[in-house]
């Protein structure tokens, strides 16, 4: 059984999961997402200083993200050091607040467990 891509819904039996984002059940993309959710543009070292983790991680997840179209990059430099911000897009912002709802309603739902 293979996992959506971005764009195509989650299912539960066959039934659409609303909201639920499965490239954002990884901690770091999910971490990231809530870092840039509030801000315009934020550089490379103040992602990976917040949420501690390494510079390879930091690339790594944002390719994924970038290439789900979730994630903006922008490369340059100040003075003669090369530098790298990150801003979400219209369809990243869309795709982590659906998540978040699904999140939250997944933590209010009550099971009858015996």
């Amino acid at each position: 059984m293979s996992r959506p891509g971005p764009g195509q819904p989650e299912t539960a039996g066959g039934v659409p999961v609303p909201g639920r984002d499965p490239l954002l059940e990884t901690g770091p993309r999910l971490a990231m997402c809530a870092l840039l959710q509030g801000a315009e543009w934020v550089d490379f070292a103040s992602v990976r200083d917040m949420l501690a983790v390494s510079d390879s991680a930091i690339s790594k997840h944002s390719r994924t993200l970038e290439d789900a179209g979730y994630l903006e990059v922008r490369k340059g430099s100040i003075g003669r050091r090369p530098r790298t911000w990150f801003r979400l897009t219209a369809t990243g912002r869309q795709a982590f607040s659906g998540h978040l709802t699904w999140l939250n309603g997944l933590s209010q739902a009550r099971l009858d467990v015996p």
